[in-house]
């Protein structure tokens, strides 16, 4: 926590704006910024505490991403670090109604976004939509409310509860469970791991994700585990859905706001999702990283 701290030197008194950072369980150490002979206005200071969260030692180290993103990312963070969670004109009110009719429409729901508004907001649905069309809408939101209240760790309980919040009431033959049966990526050369591996792979995931999570930049850790969920298609339904609400549980748990992929950009966000495939995860972590930049520099209408 940020505080003001009042020094003596020489009969005159200076103030610091000063934040500890916890190093380890022993260690703690201390940034400072010079105030002067008076405490600045609380616009100054806002300001301030930014450039100090800047000062805050990093945990993590970015083996992907291009050096001016990733200095990008560092002011992003900073900022979100200051306020706890962002401002309220940060992100958009109908945040979750576009997240969700994003991720619906990737996957090829045919909502459009004023009717996935009605839906979630009056729970009207549209003339001539499936109901399935419509209860993953609803899904989409109850989803994104659980991943966001969500502070246990990455495992497996999480995991299905996320698909099953995402499938539940709709046609998905199997909802909060793995696969049972060989699936294939419609348009994707990868083939999954037979079912009776899923369940190791996804073992092997979680171990990965405990490894990474103390060194690897929180965007670079965001795409990997969304890759390895993409690669590993553990579900007869809701991969992708449930991979991008992962994605973005783990992005706002390394203090960065939450991401909407663009329906817009599908062919490029599968481009990288299949340089994935092929061994590369720095394709797909530019991608988040400056998708996150641009949503949160300027608004864009969509």
């Amino acid at each position: 926590m940020a505080f003001i701290e009042k020094q003596e030197h020489a009969g005159q008194t200076y103030y610091y704006l000063v934040k500890s950072f916890r190093l380890s369980a022993k260690k703690v150490r201390k940034a400072r910024i010079f105030l002067g002979a008076s405490v600045p206005p609380k616009e100054k200071l806002q300001a301030l505490l930014v450039e100090l969260e800047k000062k805050a030692p990093k945990r993590y180290s970015a083996e992907h991403l291009n050096v001016e993103l990733s200095k990008q990312l560092d002011d992003l963070r900073a900022s979100s670090a200051v306020f706890k969670s962002f401002p309220d004109d940060a992100i958009p009110k109908d945040f979750v109604v576009r997240f969700t009719y994003n991720s619906n429409a990737i996957e090829g729901n045919p909502l459009t976004l004023r009717e996935t508004a009605l839906v979630l907001s009056d729970r009207i649905a549209p003339q001539g939509t499936g109901t399935d069309s419509v209860i993953e809408a609803i899904n989409g939101k109850e989803a994104w409310e659980f991943a966001k209240s969500y502070s246990g760790q990455l495992n497996e309980a999480f995991l299905l509860k996320l698909q099953y919040q995402v499938t539940k009431n709709t046609s998905c033959r199997l909802q909060g469970k793995y696969r049972d049966s060989h699936v294939g990526i419609t348009g994707s050369e990868w083939v999954p791991p037979k079912p009776q591996a899923v369940q190791e792979q996804i073992k092997k995931l979680f171990q990965g994700y405990s490894q990474k999570r103390k060194r690897l930049h929180p965007v670079e850790l965001a795409a990997w585990v969304h890759n390895r969920l993409v690669q590993i298609h553990p579900f007869t339904d809701g991969n992708g859905r449930t991979a991008r609400l992962v994605l973005n549980w783990i992005l706002m748990k390394g203090k960065f706001p939450p991401l909407i992929i663009f329906v817009k950009n599908k062919q490029e966000y599968y481009s990288m999702i299949e340089a994935g495939d092929e061994g590369s995860d720095k394709p797909i972590a530019n991608f988040i990283g400056k998708q996150l930049v641009e949503q949160y520099t300027f608004r864009k209408e969509e």
